[in-house]
């Protein structure tokens, strides 16, 4: 699904994996016309990053890819050469947005830095996400979302029940390389706003380190308010703030305020134990969890997930139900929403996807596109909006220009 609400707005993403091609993402299901630039031959790195359609491998089967890539159109283009560099430039100069997250080493080596695209196009906005952002001792450095994340303190606030002595654990999926790409779409819509206004073009320059140590809660806040580390337990001191099993699954618990705590009590029906002085409090329920949980967990068993949730939202506590995807995907909030949507991609057929979070009162929401095939949108890039004839085309595929 998608909006038509940057209609006309022109970008042009070379990108690869998660943080740009999300930022573009972003725009594209607003509307914006995106043109994807991959590696011809080899496409996107995300083409082969799994998971795969049937846990069969192929360029046009990575899940990931194609979620990152609905809605936009798909040429092959290498601007290391002379001749792609220039068809680049020529896609620049028609461009309001040119979306990259490349090192800056390598945009420097091919002569694109903003100081030169803006030549080019001085109204262009150029969002360049990159591990460490574009100034700094480490701007150069090689990274990923891994390094980004633990270089933003994550590592030593993971979650490790029990024993903060324990090596840190990654957080699930790309959580952090999303986000990046989220803060890039912000900042990319307030320079275009910018951009309506003054005609001016510039250049975002978006860390994932910084968009990490954004995203890392009160840890920050903690040492410099009050020199305290936050260590790698579960609870952070407080507690229940876990995950608990109960009859056919599990529940989330996360109580902060000491309110949320007495209300969970009577939907336990106010057990006796509640009232033992070792429970007071969030810090002394933590300090002595071990004898807390199993008390917990003996009522939780009784129940189901949907069960304690109701009682739970009923009495105002916040608790949750812990879902696998295909509960997700079946969830009638979900279906009453229609968040869920159906895209036909040409060589898979029909995939379930989830869509955009937001509605727009008053305006229709646009079906979605499937993801471009690599190269897909050669012809109608490189002819007729530029020009090329297609035997000039057939040229540059034998030169690897596309």
């Amino acid at each position: 699904m998608f909006y038509k609400v940057l209609d006309g707005v022109k970008i042009v993403e070379y990108g690869n994996l998660i943080s740009a091609p999300f930022c573009a993402k972003i725009l594209a299901d607003l509307g914006a016309e995106v043109i994807k630039i991959e590696v011809p031959g080899l496409g996107d790195e995300s083409r082969r990053r799994e998971p795969f359609f049937k846990d069969i491998p192929g360029l046009e089967r990575s899940g990931l890819f194609l979620y990152l890539n609905m809605n936009k159109l798909g040429i092959t283009l290498n601007p290391a050469m002379p001749t792609g560099k220039k068809i680049l430039c020529d896609l620049l100069a028609q461009a309001d947005i040119f979306i990259e997250n490349n090192p800056p080493k390598k945009m420097r080596k091919l002569g694109l830095s903003y100081n030169y695209v803006k030549l080019i196009n001085p109204r262009l906005i150029m969002t360049s996400i990159t591990p460490f952002g574009q100034t700094g001792p480490y701007k150069d450095f090689e990274g990923g979302e891994l390094i980004a994340t633990q270089m933003g303190g994550v590592g030593n606030i993971s979650m490790r029940e029990g024993d903060a002595s324990k090596e840190p654990i990654k957080l699930p999926a790309h959580l952090f390389t999303f986000q990046a790409g989220l803060s890039a779409s912000a900042a990319t819509l307030g320079a275009l706003f910018h951009q309506s206004l003054t005609g001016e073009g510039t250049q975002l320059d978006i860390s994932e380190q910084e968009s990490v140590i954004q995203n890392l809660n009160s840890a920050t806040a903690r040492f410099s308010y009050a020199n305290q580390i936050m260590a790698r337990t579960d609870a952070a001191g407080h507690a229940p703030f876990h995950i608990l099993p109960c009859k056919d699954g599990y529940i989330c618990a996360a109580f902060v305020e000491e309110a949320e705590w007495r209300r969970f009590v009577e939907v336990m029906g106010h057990p006796e134990w509640a009232d033992n002085e070792l429970f007071v409090n969030f810090s002394t329920r933590a300090k002595y969890w071990d004898a807390l949980k199993p008390l917990i967990v003996e009522w939780t068993m009784q129940y189901t997930m949907e069960e304690i949730y109701r009682r739970s939202q009923e009495k105002a506590v916040p608790l949750g139900a812990v879902r696998s995807a295909d509960q997700v995907l079946l969830d009638k909030q979900m279906a009453a929403r229609n968040f869920f949507v159906e895209v036909n991609h040409p060589e898979i057929g029909n995939l379930t996807y989830q869509s955009i979070p937001y509605r727009f009162s008053g305006l229709q929401r646009e079906a979605p596109a499937a993801a471009p095939l690599l190269g897909q949108d050669n012809e109608q890039i490189y002819c007729r909006r530029l020009g090329y004839t297609k035997n000039d085309l057939v040229k540059f595929k034998e030169a690897g220009v596309i």
